[in-house]
């Protein structure tokens, strides 16, 4: 079962990669900017928490965001240390600089949904916004050569239970 995935990733790679629009390079590489390290979602939570007057929101959303950084680049990356993409096949060229760092789960992507579900909670008219805009990151990180499908779905998937364990956290504490 492990092969058969890991040979879909390979082909859903290639497949995208394969299907570059230039047009968007700039754009994929801009959203892959901005889902660095959280910002776009701490900006926004910095934003709303400011405007209502709440700076637990700031904190809640920045807790998550830490929480999805620890575990997915200082406890996941480094126990499973996949190799990345490029390095794997060399013939598709990189959109930006390459990372220095293990492939698996994206750190972007964790943060982005991780982001995504704490503003949904917060502010729900967004969320539409919120969840596009966390698909969006995760997939110029593919689209960039930087990482595999996997590793962006994994990377959600982390993302989305350090958010609700902060929120869940966030919840008890009030009461």
């Amino acid at each position: 079962m492990l092969k058969a995935a890991l040979a879909w990733d390979l082909a859903a790679r290639t497949w995208i990669v394969a299907h570059r629009i230039h047009a968007l390079d700039r754009f994929m590489w801009l959203l892959s900017v901005v889902g660095r390290g959280g910002m776009i979602w701490l900006a926004v939570a910095a934003i709303v928490s400011w405007r209502r007057r709440r700076p637990r929101e700031l904190l809640i959303v920045g807790l998550a965001l830490l929480a999805a950084t620890l575990m997915a680049d200082h406890v996941l990356k480094p126990a499973i240390h996949r190799t990345r993409p490029f390095i794997m096949v060399p013939d598709v060229p990189v959109i930006g600089g390459p990372p220095q760092d293990a492939s698996f789960p994206s750190g972007h992507a964790a943060n982005a949904f991780a982001g995504a579900l704490v503003l949904s909670s917060v502010v729900p008219e967004g969320t539409a916004a919120w969840w596009s805009t966390a698909v969006a990151i995760a997939y110029s990180r593919v689209y960039l050569g930087v990482h595999y499908p996997l590793d962006v779905l994994c990377g959600a998937l982390v993302g989305v239970a350090c958010a609700a364990l902060v929120l869940w956290g966030a919840g008890r504490r009030r009461r």
